[in-house]
């Protein structure tokens, strides 16, 4: 592991010294952290931060190691030095393949061609090539995510999500939690056309956005403390996420959530997968629980 922490206990067994690179790792968080307040595409900018992480990871590498675990955003750049030559090595994916990526995008950009950020996020053709050769030539893929495990089916290690830890709560509210930025590619779209048509209140978390004045003629509020708080339903029509904290953390609280298969998660009793990119389905499911909820309410149930 290349990048050290203080947080951890870094005493290995029968290993050498940890050698870590933490000036360029956090170079990196503080030029991304700061980009995401300023900026709704900062994924040109990832792609060259990774760069110069993989190049100061791989001068690390002992020359004996003869296996590695390498982080997705750094594979493609690793390969490209030729230090991978005569090692095997597993993968940590947390998001699509790049091509894989580029394909959603391109399905979402089809349906909202008016949206400002769905072309924006593309990486180059050599990039691509590099990342798929590394997957293919890679012993294992290991993720928690179901989409990305199950196109990596014959190789792929499934971790298990792990729910935070919450109480179940009341829920009493009768507004539905957007949660994420107002962006095409989290399905903001949808859940505009959604709220027009069945007249939602919809709470919201993050402040990018398709554009200032993207939701004229809906009610919508920002999440203060608690997203959760007069919430009765998560509603999360993606076409891509990589770390569904906010969905865990609404299970694990009791509030039902309909979301896509892009969110890497399995159903349950409380949680709803639909197809992304169906708008029609989305408004079926939505009413179709809203009206249980009414005769819920009705009978007294709730």
């Amino acid at each position: 592991m290349f990048i050290k922490t203080n947080r951890y206990d870094w005493t290995i067994k029968n290993s050498k010294k940890v050698k870590a690179i933490s000036f360029v790792a956090i170079q990196r968080a503080l030029q991304l952290r700061f980009a995401s307040k300023t900026q709704n595409n900062i994924f040109s900018l990832s792609l060259r931060l990774d760069k110069k992480v993989a190049k100061a990871a791989a001068d690390l590498i002992p020359i004996e190691s003869t296996h590695l675990v390498i982080s997705q955003n750094l594979l493609p750049f690793i390969w490209e030095q030729g230090v991978l030559g005569g090692r095997t090595f597993d993968v940590l994916m947390s998001r699509l393949p790049i091509e894989k990526l580029h394909q959603r995008l391109d399905i979402a950009h089809k349906q909202f061609p008016e949206s400002k950020t769905l072309n924006d996020f593309r990486a180059s053709q050599t990039l691509i090539d590099l990342e798929n050769i590394a997957l293919t030539k890679s012993r294992h893929i290991i993720t928690p995510h179901k989409e990305i495990a199950d196109t990596f089916n014959n190789k792929s290690i499934k971790l298990v999500w792990t729910l935070p830890t919450s109480t179940t709560k009341q829920i009493t509210g009768n507004k539905i939690l957007f949660p994420a930025s107002s962006l095409g590619r989290k399905g903001a779209y949808d859940i505009k056309r959604l709220a027009k048509e069945l007249n939602l209140s919809v709470v919201l978390i993050g402040q990018a956005s398709e554009d200032n004045n993207f939701w004229n003629g809906v009610t919508t509020e920002f999440a203060k403390g608690n997203p959760f708080d007069n919430v009765c339903l998560v509603v999360y029509p993606t076409y891509v996420e990589h770390q569904p904290r906010l969905l865990l953390k609404a299970i694990a609280t009791g509030i039902p959530v309909i979301t896509t298969p892009a969110c890497g998660l399995s159903p349950t009793d409380n949680l709803i997968i639909i197809p992304f990119g169906d708008y029609e389905i989305l408004k079926q499911t939505v009413k179709e629980w809203k009206d249980k909820k009414t005769e819920s309410l009705r009978r007294g149930l709730l």
